[in-house]
Protein backbone atom coordinates (compact mmCIF):
# COMPACT_ATOMS: atom_id res chain seq x y z
CA UNK A 1 0.00 0.00 0.00
CA UNK A 2 1.26 3.42 -1.35
CA UNK A 3 -0.12 5.27 1.28
CA UNK A 4 -1.31 3.03 4.98
CA UNK A 5 -2.07 6.48 6.76
CA UNK A 6 -4.92 6.80 4.27
CA UNK A 7 -5.46 2.90 3.85
CA UNK A 8 -6.31 3.29 8.17
CA UNK A 9 -8.18 5.94 8.21
CA UNK A 10 -10.64 4.14 5.62
CA UNK A 11 -10.66 1.11 7.71
CA UNK A 12 -10.84 3.40 10.80
CA UNK A 13 -14.02 5.00 9.17
CA UNK A 14 -15.59 1.98 8.22
CA UNK A 15 -15.53 0.67 11.75
CA UNK A 16 -17.98 3.35 12.72
CA UNK A 17 -20.63 1.56 10.54
CA UNK A 18 -22.43 -1.23 12.42
CA UNK A 19 -24.74 -2.27 9.25
CA UNK A 20 -26.22 -4.84 11.96
CA UNK A 21 -30.11 -5.64 10.79
CA UNK A 22 -29.68 -4.13 7.43
CA UNK A 23 -29.97 -5.53 3.90
CA UNK A 24 -27.15 -5.38 1.85
CA UNK A 25 -28.31 -2.35 -0.08
CA UNK A 26 -29.25 -0.75 3.35
CA UNK A 27 -25.67 -1.32 4.55
CA UNK A 28 -24.66 0.15 0.90
CA UNK A 29 -26.67 3.32 0.52
CA UNK A 30 -25.95 4.29 4.65
CA UNK A 31 -22.04 3.86 3.49
CA UNK A 32 -22.71 5.66 0.04
CA UNK A 33 -24.85 8.86 1.74
CA UNK A 34 -21.94 9.81 4.10
CA UNK A 35 -19.35 11.04 1.19
CA UNK A 36 -18.85 12.21 -2.30
CA UNK A 37 -18.07 9.10 -4.69
CA UNK A 38 -15.04 9.67 -6.35
CA UNK A 39 -15.07 9.58 -10.50
CA UNK A 40 -11.51 7.70 -9.84
CA UNK A 41 -11.90 4.11 -10.43
CA UNK A 42 -9.39 3.48 -8.09
CA UNK A 43 -11.00 5.29 -5.80
CA UNK A 44 -14.20 3.28 -5.56
CA UNK A 45 -12.59 0.17 -5.46
CA UNK A 46 -10.82 0.82 -2.03
CA UNK A 47 -13.95 2.24 -0.73
CA UNK A 48 -15.85 -0.60 -2.40
CA UNK A 49 -13.14 -2.88 -0.71
CA UNK A 50 -13.02 -1.57 2.58
CA UNK A 51 -17.19 -1.46 2.74
CA UNK A 52 -17.37 -4.90 1.99
CA UNK A 53 -14.68 -6.27 4.32
CA UNK A 54 -17.06 -4.28 7.29
CA UNK A 55 -19.86 -6.18 5.98
CA UNK A 56 -18.47 -9.14 6.22
CA UNK A 57 -16.54 -8.65 9.16
CA UNK A 58 -20.65 -7.59 10.64
CA UNK A 59 -22.09 -10.57 8.96
CA UNK A 60 -19.52 -13.05 10.31
CA UNK A 61 -20.60 -11.32 13.86
CA UNK A 62 -23.97 -11.48 13.53
CA UNK A 63 -23.71 -15.77 12.89
CA UNK A 64 -21.36 -15.59 15.75
CA UNK A 65 -24.09 -14.03 17.88
CA UNK A 66 -26.87 -15.97 16.45
CA UNK A 67 -25.50 -19.36 17.34
CA UNK A 68 -24.28 -18.29 21.05
CA UNK A 69 -27.75 -17.36 21.38
CA UNK A 70 -28.92 -21.00 20.41
CA UNK A 71 -26.14 -22.06 22.84
CA UNK A 72 -27.57 -20.34 25.40
CA UNK A 73 -31.03 -21.42 24.99
CA UNK A 74 -30.18 -24.85 25.05
CA UNK A 75 -28.32 -24.55 28.07
CA UNK A 76 -31.17 -22.50 29.60
CA UNK A 77 -33.97 -24.99 28.64
CA UNK A 78 -32.65 -28.49 28.95
CA UNK A 79 -34.79 -31.02 27.68
CA UNK A 80 -38.13 -32.49 29.33
CA UNK A 81 -39.80 -35.44 28.99
CA UNK A 82 -42.97 -34.78 28.77
CA UNK A 83 -44.81 -38.04 28.46
CA UNK A 84 -46.05 -38.40 31.72
CA UNK A 85 -47.12 -34.40 31.84
CA UNK A 86 -50.82 -34.03 30.67
CA UNK A 87 -50.22 -29.96 30.82
CA UNK A 88 -51.35 -28.06 28.01
CA UNK A 89 -48.01 -25.97 28.44
CA UNK A 90 -45.70 -28.62 28.22
CA UNK A 91 -43.81 -26.99 25.21
CA UNK A 92 -43.73 -23.41 26.84
CA UNK A 93 -40.08 -22.58 27.44
CA UNK A 94 -38.84 -23.17 31.20
CA UNK A 95 -35.55 -21.13 31.52
CA UNK A 96 -36.00 -17.40 32.68
CA UNK A 97 -33.22 -16.14 31.39
CA UNK A 98 -33.79 -17.15 27.67
CA UNK A 99 -31.80 -14.26 25.56
CA UNK A 100 -34.15 -12.02 23.57
CA UNK A 101 -34.68 -12.98 20.18
CA UNK A 102 -33.18 -11.35 17.03
CA UNK A 103 -35.27 -8.95 15.85
CA UNK A 104 -34.96 -8.61 11.71
CA UNK A 105 -31.58 -9.75 10.96
CA UNK A 106 -31.57 -9.98 7.55
CA UNK A 107 -29.60 -13.00 6.40
CA UNK A 108 -26.75 -11.81 4.36
CA UNK A 109 -25.44 -14.94 2.21
CA UNK A 110 -21.60 -13.94 1.42
CA UNK A 111 -19.17 -16.81 1.68
CA UNK A 112 -16.44 -14.11 1.92
CA UNK A 113 -15.47 -10.31 1.96
CA UNK A 114 -14.57 -10.72 -2.10
CA UNK A 115 -18.58 -11.50 -2.95
CA UNK A 116 -19.84 -8.57 -0.99
CA UNK A 117 -16.85 -6.52 -2.80
CA UNK A 118 -17.89 -7.33 -6.62
CA UNK A 119 -21.47 -7.43 -5.33
CA UNK A 120 -21.20 -3.62 -4.36
CA UNK A 121 -19.85 -2.49 -7.88
CA UNK A 122 -22.26 -4.63 -9.91
CA UNK A 123 -25.16 -2.94 -7.45
CA UNK A 124 -23.57 0.43 -8.33
CA UNK A 125 -23.46 -0.02 -11.93
CA UNK A 126 -27.07 -1.62 -11.86
CA UNK A 127 -28.01 1.71 -9.99
CA UNK A 128 -26.19 3.78 -12.47
CA UNK A 129 -27.25 1.89 -15.44
CA UNK A 130 -31.67 2.02 -14.57
CA UNK A 131 -31.33 5.63 -13.84
CA UNK A 132 -29.05 7.11 -15.79
CA UNK A 133 -31.87 9.86 -17.85
CA UNK A 134 -29.35 9.65 -20.65
CA UNK A 135 -29.83 5.68 -21.52
CA UNK A 136 -32.54 4.30 -23.64
CA UNK A 137 -35.09 2.37 -21.99
CA UNK A 138 -34.53 -1.10 -24.03
CA UNK A 139 -30.77 -0.96 -22.98
CA UNK A 140 -30.98 -0.61 -19.49
CA UNK A 141 -29.95 -3.80 -17.95
CA UNK A 142 -32.65 -6.60 -17.22
CA UNK A 143 -32.78 -8.14 -14.05
CA UNK A 144 -32.42 -11.62 -15.79
CA UNK A 145 -28.75 -9.67 -16.94
CA UNK A 146 -28.02 -8.86 -13.60
CA UNK A 147 -28.21 -12.37 -12.04
CA UNK A 148 -26.12 -13.26 -15.11
CA UNK A 149 -23.39 -11.01 -14.30
CA UNK A 150 -22.96 -12.15 -10.79
CA UNK A 151 -23.10 -16.03 -11.33
CA UNK A 152 -20.11 -17.42 -9.12
CA UNK A 153 -18.83 -14.68 -7.24
CA UNK A 154 -19.61 -16.16 -3.85
CA UNK A 155 -16.75 -18.26 -3.71
CA UNK A 156 -17.40 -19.76 -6.82
CA UNK A 157 -21.22 -20.32 -6.11
CA UNK A 158 -23.87 -18.10 -6.71
CA UNK A 159 -25.68 -16.20 -4.73
CA UNK A 160 -29.03 -17.64 -4.10
CA UNK A 161 -31.66 -16.07 -7.08
CA UNK A 162 -34.07 -14.79 -4.26
CA UNK A 163 -31.56 -12.57 -2.67
CA UNK A 164 -30.18 -10.93 -6.50
CA UNK A 165 -34.39 -10.43 -7.50
CA UNK A 166 -34.72 -8.42 -4.12
CA UNK A 167 -31.85 -6.59 -4.84
CA UNK A 168 -32.49 -5.95 -8.47
CA UNK A 169 -35.92 -4.75 -7.81
CA UNK A 170 -35.08 -2.65 -4.52
CA UNK A 171 -32.39 -0.27 -6.61
CA UNK A 172 -34.90 -0.48 -9.78
CA UNK A 173 -37.88 1.02 -7.21
CA UNK A 174 -35.31 3.21 -5.20
CA UNK A 175 -32.58 4.67 -6.47
CA UNK A 176 -28.98 5.22 -4.71
CA UNK A 177 -28.78 8.39 -4.29
CA UNK A 178 -25.22 9.49 -3.69
CA UNK A 179 -24.40 13.17 -2.09
CA UNK A 180 -23.67 15.74 -4.65
CA UNK A 181 -21.08 17.85 -5.50
CA UNK A 182 -20.87 21.66 -5.60
CA UNK A 183 -20.24 21.94 -8.83
CA UNK A 184 -23.31 19.41 -9.46
CA UNK A 185 -25.16 21.70 -7.54
CA UNK A 186 -24.44 25.24 -8.85
CA UNK A 187 -25.08 23.46 -12.43
CA UNK A 188 -29.00 22.41 -11.57
CA UNK A 189 -29.66 25.79 -10.10
CA UNK A 190 -28.01 28.17 -12.41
Amino acid sequence: EKYPFISEVLTEFCKLFSFEGLSFSEALRMFLSTFRLPGEAQCIDRLMESFASRLFEVQLLGHRLEQTQSVEKAMLEPPRDNTDCDSVHANERVGALDPPALTHQPVLPFKNADAAYILSFSTIMLNTDLHNPNMKEERRMTLEQFIRNNRGINDGADLPVEFLTSLYQEIKNDEIKMKADLDDVILQKG
